[in-house]
């Protein structure tokens, strides 16, 4: 009741109202490389959450948390490897890579889920939580095919891959239905707390395209 009160006494211009976003949509500098498509945020969207009077909550990246910094060096390790020894060892380092990047999301999705939670407490609503659509990790409705990314990769020589072959062999044309490895993760320890949040997805299409960025329900 104490702090009940001292809320009323100090009521401010808070709109008490947020939205959790995926890291990278306020800071492209944490995209894959050749992903960036902005010098910095979606500003459309940044302008969309402004407009309705909602805080921006920005996760950790968790592709930058688990994949080895800002350019996921553990990724670069794969890019042209079709000439090299690894290339051989790929098949049975995958499934280690998927099982540490699980246990790494798991650590993440629990503080996503401490800061929901203490947002809920505190009489603050969480509108929704924004996904990427075509993030092996972030996808809400489309993911990416990781290990199909990752075989185009190898396969593809240092010297000729570049942005375009980047987005659209090895983006675009490795997309399926289906959620990404941490937004399965948060999902289910948000169900775990029994916190109910919309989820909404931006396309990273949408940027490849250079279409006008809105944001799809999961509903």
């Amino acid at each position: 009741m104490w702090q009940q009160r001292l809320s009323e006494r100090l009521s401010d211009e808070r709109g008490k109202r947020v939205i959790f976003v995926s890291h990278c949509l306020l800071n492209q500098n944490t995209r894959y490389l050749g992903g960036a498509f902005r010098s910095g945020t979606v500003r459309e969207l940044v302008d969309a959450f402004e407009r309705d009077g909602l805080g921006i909550v920005q996760m950790r990246c968790p592709e930058q948390c688990a994949w080895g910094g800002v350019n996921k060096r553990y990724i670069l390790r794969v890019y042209g490897a079709r000439s090299t020894p690894l290339y051989r060892l790929l098949p049975l380092l995958y499934p280690l890579f998927v099982w540490y990047t699980r246990w790494r999301y798991h650590i993440l999705a629990r503080r996503v889920v401490r800061e929901i939670a203490d947002c809920t407490r505190s009489g603050v609503s969480v509108e929704g939580i924004v996904g990427v659509g075509g993030s092996p990790s972030c996808g809400v409705r489309t993911t990416l095919d990781l290990r199909r990314s990752l075989d185009v990769l190898a396969n593809t020589p240092i010297a000729t891959l570049n942005r375009r072959t980047m987005n659209e062999q090895a983006i675009a044309a490795c997309r399926r239905e289906g959620e990404g490895l941490f937004t399965k993760t948060l999902r289910r320890e948000l169900h775990r707390k029994q916190l109910a949040v919309p989820w909404y997805e931006h396309d990273l299409l949408d940027e490849i395209r250079g279409v006008q960025a809105h944001l799809r329900s999961d509903a």
